[in-house]
């Protein structure tokens, strides 16, 4: 899959090859802007499973767009997730909705929240050599 850009509201969701989403979300989630998003992170995850970086630091999530991620992203489309820039409330529900995609998945995928895109990617480096030398 080549490089690719979606744009909804104020969001921007970019696939970078070979494995990489960036997300980044400006402002309030609404329900709508939650489901195009959800809708492309399945597109993509039919090429494979994927890094998700999201940045969210500037953007809020209601309680029913919160549940919809929750309850219809998949834990098997993720290699990873990093949210940068996220609050301790963020954080929170960052945590919350992995762990509920996590119960409608078979797989699992470490979650992580950094305060720079650059530490993001740093972090996706790592995980990828880390997971490397696991696989053998």
């Amino acid at each position: 899959m080549q490089q690719q850009e979606w744009k909804f509201g104020a969001h921007v969701v970019r696939y970078e090859p070979p494995d990489i989403v960036v997300a980044t979300f400006s402002g309030p989630i609404n329900l709508d802007e939650i489901k195009r998003a959800v809708e492309v992170y399945g597109e993509v995850a039919r090429h494979g499973p994927y890094y998700m970086i999201a940045d969210i630091g500037q953007s809020q999530l209601g309680a029913e767009p919160r549940r919809y991620l929750s309850e219809n992203g998949r834990a098997d489309w993720f290699k990873g997730a990093v949210y940068v820039g996220a609050d301790m409330v963020q954080q929170t529900f960052g945590k919350v909705i992995s762990l509920g995609m996590l119960f409608t998945g078979k797989t699992r995928f470490e979650t992580t929240f950094v305060k720079t895109i650059p530490e993001a990617r740093a972090w996706v480096e790592q995980n990828r050599i880390k997971q490397r030398k696991k696989n053998g």
